[in-house]
């Protein structure tokens, strides 16, 4: 389940990408997405895609390093490959993927495709 403070960020991100947010699109991102709360935010994944929503009392004061690195292990158990999309005037969270070692793939319509490879390889049964 989302908190009523991060649902707020997410909502207020999609109304400036142009989306209109209402308690459908929330239902959905509850039953189609892996939710990954922390402590002030959220990791949503769908598949290897990922995005990070932090509320704004939380931002820069959040063990920004131990959470993605334990989220990104938990990711390299199922897959190889993480990608983001991060809007190009987005320059901290460029910064912040960058600094995890995502690489741009691709730009379009102004958003950019970051990819990491997941160096540690789920067992194979």
């Amino acid at each position: 389940m989302l908190s009523e403070d991060v649902w707020q960020v997410i909502k207020d991100h999609l109304a400036k990408e142009g989306f209109v947010c209402d308690d459908n699109v929330k239902k959905y991102i509850e039953e189609n997405a892996e939710i990954t709360p922390f402590n002030g935010g959220v990791f949503i994944a769908i598949g290897n895609e990922f995005d990070v929503f932090v509320v704004p009392e939380k931002r820069g004061k959040w063990n920004i390093r131990g959470e993605v690195t334990r989220f990104l292990e938990n990711m390299a158990q199922t897959y190889d490959v993480a990608l983001v999309r991060i809007n190009e005037d987005n320059v901290k969270s460029l910064r912040l993927a960058k600094f995890f070692g995502f690489n741009e793939i691709e730009r379009k319509d102004g958003v950019i495709s970051l990819e990491r490879k997941l160096w540690e390889k789920r067992s194979e049964h």
